[in-house]
């Protein structure tokens, strides 16, 4: 076992570099000709000069920490970037840490399981969508991507939060799942957030609307609302939903769509908690100004936290309300 980039991994670098050429070869990438064990290094031909085309091994990875140095051309990279420039990418290792844990992480990862909630995420609207309908996400897609991943409780969800959202782990890319509704529960789009890194990543050209707009409105249809919660991440939102609290995100600073869709929600009290930064603070400006029809209160945050998901679950059901 050996840990890269944060990854606990169930083999040892030798293991790594054989099925990484393994690969390359199926994928008609002649690379890593040669691989030999030396002691405290795996040596292998250099990808990196003459086109990795060199006769003998002149570069070597620890066995302790997966660093790649060539001796010849003296490039030094971590294993995952090493991975990534191989397969073609120059993405500071992003691939690899997402090939790694494909081929090779320790994380348990379980089949998510059924539950009974006291609010459902099944379609009030009886709406179903076909494999045939390329306007929208599948229930075939989404099975598979129903997998409890423990990121999840690292962020502080509970099952009951999971399940209503439908959120799961797309074990190809290593990310967690946020299937994206519109009001009616049709699946718009799947947005995918990295267990690894800090970014998230959405569909080219998808147009965004509120994030939790259709669960706000199918939670109990004769009783909506009087306040909801305005975010900026997914995360956040969720977090608030955990406490029983109507939330939304925008995933950004705010667009035409949200803010007419923030004019419409059936409340009366929108409260604001963007981030505790100038993002945040330049966010809710922009709702104050596009959103005339609610009454707008805030959350003032401890100074030390710079969003929702930051804060302690006692912090957060008892965050200041300010005008």
């Amino acid at each position: 076992m050996i840990q890269i980039d944060e990854l606990m991994l169930n083999c040892d670098v030798l293991d790594i570099i054989t099925e990484l050429k393994n690969q390359l070869n199926a994928n008609g990438i002649n690379l890593l000709h040669d691989i030999k064990d030396s002691g405290d290094n795996i040596m292998i031909t250099c990808p990196y000069h003459k086109d990795g085309q060199e006769r003998r091994p002149s570069a070597g990875i620890s066995k302790s920490t997966g660093v790649f140095h060539c001796f010849t051309c003296d490039t030094v990279k971590s294993l995952s970037e090493l991975i990534s420039n191989c397969f073609g990418y120059d993405d500071y290792g992003v691939f690899g840490v997402q090939w790694l844990a494909k081929n090779f992480s320790s994380v348990s990862v379980e089949e998510r399981k059924e539950i009974q909630l006291e609010f459902t995420r099944n379609n009030s609207n009886g709406v179903t969508v076909s494999a045939g309908d390329s306007k929208y996400v599948t229930e075939e897609e989404l099975d598979r991507y129903r997998y409890i991943h423990p990121y999840m409780y690292e962020r502080k969800l509970t099952d009951e939060v999971i399940e209503k959202f439908d959120i799961g782990y797309d074990k190809n890319t290593d990310c967690i799942t946020f299937p994206v509704r519109d009001i009616k529960g049709r699946t718009l789009f799947v947005a995918r957030r990295s267990v690894k890194g800090k970014y998230f990543n959405y569909p080219s050209g998808a147009e965004k609307p509120l994030y939790g707009l259709y669960e706000i409105y199918s939670d109990d249809p004769l009783t909506m609302p009087n306040e909801v919660i305005v975010c900026e991440s997914m995360l956040d939102c969720l977090y608030f939903w955990t406490i029983h609290k109507y939330a939304v995100a925008m995933n950004g600073l705010g667009t035409e769509l949200q803010f007419k869709q923030l004019r419409e929600l059936p409340c009366r009290r929108l409260i604001l908690a963007t981030d505790n930064d100038s993002a945040g603070l330049k966010a809710r400006e922009r709702i104050r100004l596009n959103v005339k029809n609610k009454l707008i209160t805030e959350f003032l945050f401890p100074e030390n936290r710079k969003d929702a998901n930051e804060c302690t679950l006692e912090e957060l059901i008892n965050l200041k309300e300010i005008f």
